[in-house]
């Protein structure tokens, strides 16, 4: 079932088209990581999705719910970290937490529990502007949670982050969506995506330039292939283009989907032994600049 629809979006600052007619499906309990490099569209979307800027034209659709028409219902079911976010550094963390809880119609009691969540329990009562840049981050993410959002925006929210920070993030991102959470993150580090998403989109200049699962979005993959005695090429051209690697002696195969079954039984009713058979799927760096340049 979608939890957020995006059809034909655009928007248009001053002249320059910042979002080109862009659609995009994310279905309820998917994590989808948003790639692009800076200045694609990335915040944009998300400022269009939260009804925070109104688009040129184009529709979003949370949990049913039409953006425009139903602006505060959709801030009441969404939660956001941007890339940019503020605190008032004479409160304390608990104190800032309980006045962002005051926006919602329904405020939860659950700021110690979130505090708990971020690695922050500790420094409650400490002020903000005694915190660290990691430690204002892990905070945003609790700003983020305090409505107890179905849908999470993320935007770059591993900035300022150390790497047991990135990592306990990462665990929050995976336990939560196992309760039914889904999270929208926007990012241009590859490795963050590639550790949580279970579903990438690529936007580039404004435009969506791919959108699937990593093995879908570079439509190949390449079968390894090692035989004794060395195996008949014109039997391995079945299943797709053939190349030879006198390195290793092995055949490599580019195919559109995981074939390995097909092939080992072809080879095998053939009289070949199989000593290797595996698959390589692409990096998502490699898509990644493949489809948006260096």
């Amino acid at each position: 079932m979608a939890q957020i629809e995006v059809e034909n979006l655009t928007k248009v600052f001053n002249g320059f088209r910042a979002l080109d007619g862009i659609s995009l499906v994310v279905e309820r309990g998917e994590i989808f990581g948003f790639l692009g490099p800076n200045g694609a569209g990335k915040t944009t979307t998300i400022n269009c999705c939260l009804g925070l800027i109104k688009p040129t034209s184009g529709s979003v659709r949370i949990a049913g719910m039409d953006v425009e028409e139903k602006p505060v219902e959709v801030k009441e079911i969404c939660g956001y970290l941007p890339e940019n976010y503020g605190f008032y550094p004479n409160l304390t963390a608990r104190q800032n937490l309980l006045y962002f809880s005051e926006f919602y119609a329904n405020p939860k009691d659950n700021v110690d529990e979130l505090l708990a969540l971020v690695g922050l329990q500790d420094s409650a009562d400490k002020k903000v502007g005694e915190f660290s840049r990691g430690m204002k981050q892990r905070l945003a993410l609790a700003q983020a949670l305090i409505n107890d959002p179905e849908v999470v925006f993320l935007d770059e929210p591993t900035n300022g982050l150390d790497p047991q920070g990135i990592a306990d993030f990462r665990k929050i991102i995976r336990e939560l969506n196992q309760k039914g959470k889904t999270f929208f993150f926007s990012s241009h580090i590859l490795s963050e995506v590639r550790e949580v998403c279970s579903v990438v989109g690529i936007i580039n200049r404004g435009r969506i330039v791919k959108v699937g699962k990593i093995s879908e979005l570079s439509g190949s993959m390449e079968v390894v292939v090692q035989t004794e005695p060395r195996a008949d090429e014109s039997l391995l051209r079945e299943f797709g283009e053939v190349e030879y690697d006198e390195s290793r002696d092995v055949y490599v195969i580019k195919v559109e989907s995981d074939c390995r079954v097909e092939i080992s039984r072809t080879l095998f009713e053939h009289g070949f032994v199989v000593k290797e058979l595996s698959l390589r799927e692409p990096s998502l760096e490699k898509i990644y600049l493949s489809m948006v340049g260096e």
